[in-house]
């Protein structure tokens, strides 16, 4: 009798998660299997989107050239207050950080025009650990860096190499 209900729920738990619309991430499928990522070279968004489309079997920055181009321009970041405490100290702090960044195909046309994509978080704050406070903002921007990076594999994955130029 235990082993049916632990089924029962183990069923039913798979069909609320099925209605809701949830399903795993899943993998993109390109049309197209190198692309140049430019700007920002020394920066870790930089870096985090080169893992990123690495771990998709893209080939990234080849010496014979790619389809298409992958612009990051330029990063923005942003620390402001949200609350104060009742002694005029900071009790909570948001975090934003913005990508602009555009895509082009060999010719230089713009398949993706200057876009923006923005994370915000906000975090709890308190004097006495400001050490583990700026180590969790780090980790925040990480994951926020990440993330973007994620949302442009996305995009990158709707788009189709224009006719004329070489896909897989």
């Amino acid at each position: 009798m235990k082993r049916f209900i632990q089924a029962i729920a183990l069923l039913s738990t798979a069909l609320v998660l099925a209605a809701c619309g949830f399903q795993l991430r899943g993998q993109y499928d390109f049309d197209f299997d190198k692309i140049e990522l430019r700007g920002m070279e020394n920066a870790e968004m930089n870096r985090n989107m080169d893992l990123q489309l690495q771990i998709l079997n893209l080939k990234v920055n080849p010496p014979e050239g790619a389809p298409l181009k992958l612009n990051l321009i330029r990063e923005t970041r942003d620390r402001s207050i949200v609350t104060f405490s009742a002694t005029g100290r900071a009790r909570e702090v948001r975090i934003t950080y913005e990508l602009f960044y555009s895509v082009t195909d060999k010719n230089g046309d713009f398949l993706i025009a200057t876009s923006q994509l923005s994370q915000r978080r906000e975090l709890t704050y308190t004097d006495d650990q400001i050490l583990g406070k700026e180590a969790e903002e780090n980790q925040l921007t990480t994951e926020m860096q990440r993330d973007i990076a994620r949302q442009i594999t996305g995009r990158l994955s709707a788009l189709q190499v224009p006719k004329g130029q070489t896909a897989k």
